[in-house]
């Protein structure tokens, strides 16, 4: 008997003998442990050559949607003045516009051998008739009326019209207090002048008062060319 007794395999309480046995069955597999602390930065790599140039073959995308209106800009600099333009068709003939005058006495009794002044203007944009002398000058040629309306007191009335210096037409009033007119055409050529004149100083009864006036008017009826009828 090569094997010791079981008595001979008891130790002493402060050692055990151990016998080796088989490889028994594989293990689960364990959890996993913590994650290790970072390593320590590599150095630096050196910069590497320039690749070859890539091709395109791009094509062109789909346009995007149209974008919102944006903010209205500043007012900028007002530009150069351009060149001057052509000139422009001649326009219609005007109208010749109102021709004449009518004039109201302002002192009673006027001094003969001389044009009687109408100093008072009602009606004169021509400026044809010059109140400072009583004389209506035409401004053209053409056919005008005139007329005189007057007031007559305590004397004798001895009037004419006068064109050029040449009676046109006469007029004489007894009344002691009354009124008398007259009226005529005549054709003046530019220039032509025409006044109102009394006699002399016993028949100069024109008067002017605050009741009663006296005037003397004319304008033109027809425009014409020609200078003289005869």
């Amino acid at each position: 008997n090569i094997f010791p007794s079981s008595s001979a395999l008891i130790c002493n309480s402060s050692s055990v003998l151990t016998v080796a046995g088989g490889m028994g069955p594989k293990g689960r597999k364990g959890d996993m442990g913590d994650m290790g602390r970072p390593g320590v930065p590599g150095s630096v790599g050196e910069k590497g050559e320039l690749g070859p140039q890539g091709e395109c073959n791009c094509t062109d995308g789909v346009d995007g949607v149209e974008g919102q209106k944006g903010d209205k800009g500043d007012t900028g600099e007002e530009g150069r003045m351009g060149p001057e333009g052509q000139t422009g068709p001649q326009g219609a003939k005007g109208n010749m516009g109102d021709m004449g005058m009518m004039g109201r006495l302002t002192s009673s009794y006027p001094p003969p051998n001389a044009p009687v002044v109408f100093s008072h203007i009602h009606y004169n944009i021509q400026g044809s008739y010059d109140p400072s002398k009583g004389i209506y000058t035409a401004p053209i040629n053409g056919t005008y009326l005139f007329s005189y309306h007057l007031t007559v007191y305590e004397r004798v009335l001895k009037v004419g019209l006068f064109l050029n210096f040449k009676p046109m037409v006469k007029t004489t009033d007894t009344k002691v207090l009354g009124t008398t007119s007259q009226q005529i055409i005549v054709h003046m050529a530019r220039g032509d002048r025409v006044w109102i004149q009394v006699k002399d100083k016993v028949t100069n009864g024109m008067f002017a008062g605050s009741e009663s006036s006296s005037t003397f008017s004319g304008f033109l009826i027809k425009y014409s060319c020609r200078n003289k009828l005869f």
